[in-house]
């Protein structure tokens, strides 16, 4: 039988959480400004909102996964 302790899950510190937010913001704004964009017929606006948003969400998740590991 397993034991009933466990350890606590890893919970986000106060610092990470408007990191959070932004990236999040981020990525929908992006998606919103492509779906716009696509639908007024600007191919190179569009590609351009949507590699700007994949990046930035990008970053901003690979360091708020750092901060949580630390």
């Amino acid at each position: 039988m397993t034991p009933l302790e466990r350890t606590p899950g890893a919970t986000p510190s106060p610092s990470s959480t408007p990191l959070m937010w932004l990236t999040v913001l981020t990525g929908l704004v992006s998606i919103v400004a492509v779906v716009v964009l696509s639908l007024t017929h600007n191919p190179e606006a569009t590609a351009a909102a949507g590699t700007i948003g994949t990046a930035v969400t990008a970053i901003g998740g690979v360091q708020i996964g750092m901060r949580n590991r630390q």
